[in-house]
């Protein structure tokens, strides 16, 4: 079954790079672009390529995947198992250096084409907006799948994509996500270049739709093709690293921890109040505030924990109740300056002047620099940072047969050594561009990577946390064993809520909203929603949580390129979020034991024996 279906795969395969648009040369802002097919070119606008550029090994290209797809579905068919797996990984090989292949010819007679533009007196190169297309992706990543099929044709294959589960349910979800997105796309928008064109036939309308998916894709993921959009990206995925952690933490101990947009707010205030009112000296400012927004968030999430622990009560339903009274509370303090009680008028001082809802600005020293500012003061390169960085990872990794205490003690000491040296060190003058300057990523985005390291050490690394997540996989056991539930549920909402509400140190703190000091009523509190899906698609893992915020900020960020370009709503992210907790919640569709952790240890288990057997047998027989 499984063969003929990889034929079935092969075939679908084989249509895409017949029907699809293999690469761009040219393409103007709306989207219409030329397209390279190995039928000939689609252009149904008419554009005009510069004169000597020309793409005919696209077809003999063709020819060669053709027979690489002839030659896999028969090596599937071989009778001995390490035969198939050997064959396989030379055809995947070999796809992929076709692929490299495409791609050097591609972008050389583009290159040469706009250096011979120049060479000839143009302003600037006639070939601005081009890439790659479906019908090359779509061989790149046929050649992965041959990769994939062959080691998974060789003793313990399944095993060894089980203990992968961890990333092959995400990123199968992931891709699902983007199957079923793309077509929303195709089915809600019109193919690039078709629309109010005569005599369009059928395939310059299929591939037209294609491009559009592609394209669409394409735009979503660009911010990381740049720095200013790399910078972006992580700005959006900073306050996301953070509620993905507080949703995380609470998973861990068996608790749905819904109440990250709360936390976020009343942290949000805690902040502001700190941060505006505070009469402390600049170096002990900035700390207090953020301790401020963490003690916040630690606040309205220990609430809900002791009314779980002390009652029973819910967490879902109370932190869903209490989202709406920190909401409630934001627009008590800002909306307004008086208010009328029992005929009695009320003042409260924290709203500035103006009709828009928002606080006084923050005291100077309790913001927190924008990350350009802290790499590259006054266009002056830092080494503060990095030797920081380096010291850290060097005493950590370096006496690891210290003590646990002592190796954080020598890494706490050795960071601000490092950062106190490489302040004094001679920078070298960079060239910082307007679009960079402007980007909102600021220094939040170290306590969120800090954040990420204590949520590593204590859970993985300390008896609390071993027993929080005893706590999580088996209550009652935890229970026998002797830990004090109803401590672990308000110690995890404590923290879980001081995670989230240090991410409004993005937004108040380093002026991640609009580049303003200040509270604000619109402060996107939704985020904490959207760290669910983070911590979900994570796995609940340090590193996984610190991937699937920054792809939902790439995505994010790409969003507003998408809206600008085709006029497609950044809602599609929200939808591709959607789906990415709709296939996660079902597996991706796999088989459950990629799920079913008691189903995965048999399998392994299995093929370790399995494994021992084929060694003994191997083995030379032993005697006298």
């Amino acid at each position: 079954m499984g063969r003929y279906f990889f034929l079935l795969v092969n075939l679908l395969v084989l249509l895409t790079m017949l029907l699809a648009p293999w690469a761009v040369p040219m393409r103007e802002f709306d989207g219409t672009g030329y397209l390279l097919n190995p039928l000939g070119p689609i252009n149904p606008q008419g554009l005009a390529l510069p004169e000597g550029l020309t793409f005919g090994w696209i077809g003999p290209v063709f020819v060669l995947w053709i027979l690489l797809l002839l030659v896999a579905s028969g090596v599937l068919f071989l009778p001995n198992a390490e035969s198939r797996a050997r064959g396989l990984y030379v055809l995947g090989g070999l796809g992929l250096a076709l692929f490299a292949l495409e791609a050097l010819l591609f972008y050389q007679a583009v290159s040469a084409a706009n250096e011979a533009a120049l060479a000839a007196g143009a302003r600037r190169p006639p070939l601005r907006r081009f890439a790659l297309s479906l019908g090359m992706y779509a061989g790149f990543f046929y050649s992965l799948a041959l990769l994939l099929l062959a080691r998974m044709q060789l003793p313990g294959g399944r095993a060894f994509l089980v203990r992968l589960r961890g990333v092959v349910v995400p990123v199968f979800s992931l891709l699902l996500a983007v199957v079923v997105g793309a077509l929303v796309v195709a089915v809600l928008r019109p193919g690039l270049g078709t629309e109010g064109v005569e005599g369009v036939g059928l395939r310059e309308l299929v591939a037209g739709k294609l491009d559009l998916v592609t394209y669409t894709f394409q735009i979503l993921f660009s911010p990381i093709l740049s720095l200013p959009g790399l910078f972006n990206s992580l700005a959006f995925a900073t306050p996301l690293i953070f509620t993905g952690l507080a949703v995380s933490f609470g998973f861990r101990a068996g608790l749905f921890n819904i109440g990250a947009p709360g936390q976020l707010t009343i942290g949000a205030l805690f902040a502001m109040l700190a941060g505006v009112y505070l009469p402390l000296p600049g170096w002990l400012l900035l700390p207090a505030a953020i301790l401020a927004a963490a003690l916040g968030g630690a606040l309205w999430g220990g609430i809900v924990g002791w009314l779980k622990a002390r009652f029973g009560a819910n967490e879902v339903i109370n932190t869903i109740m209490m989202n709406y009274i920190a909401a409630s509370v934001l627009l008590f303090m800002l909306a307004a300056n008086e208010y009328r009680f029992f005929g009695q008028t009320v003042r409260l001082p924290f709203k500035a002047e103006g009709f828009e809802g928002r606080s006084e600005e923050m005291q100077e020293g309790a913001r927190i620099p924008l990350m350009i500012h802290i790499l590259a003061p006054d266009s002056t390169f830092s080494w503060a940072l990095p030797l920081a960085v380096v010291a850290a990872l060097g005493a950590y990794y370096g006496f690891r047969r210290w003590e646990l205490g002592q190796r954080l003690l020598l890494t706490i000491v050795a960071m601000v050594l490092g950062f106190a040296l490489g302040g004094l060190l001679p920078g070298f003058p960079v060239t910082i561009s307007s679009a960079l300057a402007s980007q909102l990523l600021n220094g939040s985005f170290l306590i969120a990577i800090l954040a990420l390291l204590f949520y590593n050490f204590y859970l993985f690394r300390t008896s609390a946390g071993y027993e929080l997540r005893a706590t999580g996989l088996a209550p009652k056991a935890a229970d026998y064993a002797g830990v004090n539930l109803k401590r672990k549920t308000v110690l995890t909402m404590v923290i879980a809520g001081a995670l989230a509400g240090l991410a409004a140190t993005h937004y108040v703190l380093g002026a991640g909203m609009d580049g303003t000091y200040r509270l604000k009523t619109a402060i996107p509190a939704s985020v904490g929603f959207d760290g669910i899906a983070v911590a979900l698609m994570g796995q609940n893992m340090p590193l996984g949580i610190f991937l699937s915020a920054t792809l939902f900020g790439v995505l994010l960020a790409g969003g507003v390129s998408l809206n600008a370009q085709l006029g497609i709503s950044n809602q599609i992210i929200q939808v591709l979020q959607a789906l990415i907790i709709l296939f996660i919640a079902v597996g991706g569709l796999l088989p459950r034991y990629f799920t079913d952790p008691l189903r995965a240890a048999q399998i392994e288990t299995e093929a370790k024996a399995e494994q021992e057997a084929r060694q003994a047998k191997s083995a030379p027989a032993g005697g006298n």
